[in-house]
């Protein structure tokens, strides 16, 4: 997947680098997303009524979180999808192809969720306490719909691009064959008494996006033939 020709050297260098910078940005949201809901604010992820509270309590601080955890993630799973996909002008396999058209449809879900959660936090602050009890269950099943969605689009990302890994050679088999079982483990949130793996999911891949971003940054890549 990461093959490279002497005369683009420098480029792809470059490239690689930014891809280990957005996989590092990546573990990084998933460890404050993570320490938001078990440490700073609990609340946030019990009921919709703890989390409305929650929002309107402290809404410029969960403002913030959301637009880590989902744009910040968003731009860097950009990136770093990037990084993983060879010029176009180059023969992929069709691994690859698909395992890059998924990570741009999870970059639009988490965008998606992103912007909605920020900009109805923003709404719900100027509203009077009976209109945000009326309107308040609508955004909630908009946040939860899609929210619900990144998981398993994740966990299909994650199978698909490791098992271009795996077969390119481009990475050390133990991280292809982990990054697969995590993207199976993120698959299982599709069915609703198995949505509790998205926290196991979202661990995994914490370590998955630090292995990855220290092989991108240190250039530990094979060069592979075309």
């Amino acid at each position: 997947m990461l093959c490279l020709l002497p005369s683009d050297g420098a480029k792809m260098k470059t490239r690689l680098q930014l891809g280990g910078i957005a996989a590092v940005v990546c573990a990084l949201c998933y460890i404050i997303g993570f320490t938001m809901i078990l440490v700073v604010m609990p609340d946030i992820n019990i009921d919709g009524e703890q989390r409305l509270q929650a929002i309107l309590s402290q809404p410029r601080l969960i403002q913030s979180w959301y637009f880590i955890i989902f744009v910040v993630f968003g731009m860097a799973l950009l990136l770093l999808n990037r990084s993983l996909y060879r010029p176009a002008g180059e023969e992929v396999g069709q691994w690859q192809l698909i395992g890059a058209l998924i990570g741009y449809v999870w970059a639009a879900y988490v965008f998606a969720i992103g912007f909605i959660s920020v900009l109805t936090i923003e709404y719900l602050t100027h509203l009077t306490p009976a209109e945000t009890d009326e309107t308040w269950p609508a955004i909630l099943a908009i946040q939860t719909g899609l929210g619900d969605g990144v998981e398993w689009i994740g966990g299909i990302w994650m199978l698909v691009i490791n098992i271009s890994l795996y077969c390119q050679r481009s990475v050390p088999r133990a991280l292809s064959v982990a990054g697969a079982r995590t993207g199976l483990i993120g698959m299982l949130t599709l069915y609703p008494p198995l949505a509790a793996a998205g926290g196991a999911f979202g661990l995994l891949q914490i370590g998955w996006f630090c292995w990855l971003g220290r092989l991108l940054l240190k250039q530990k890549m094979p060069v592979l033939p075309a």
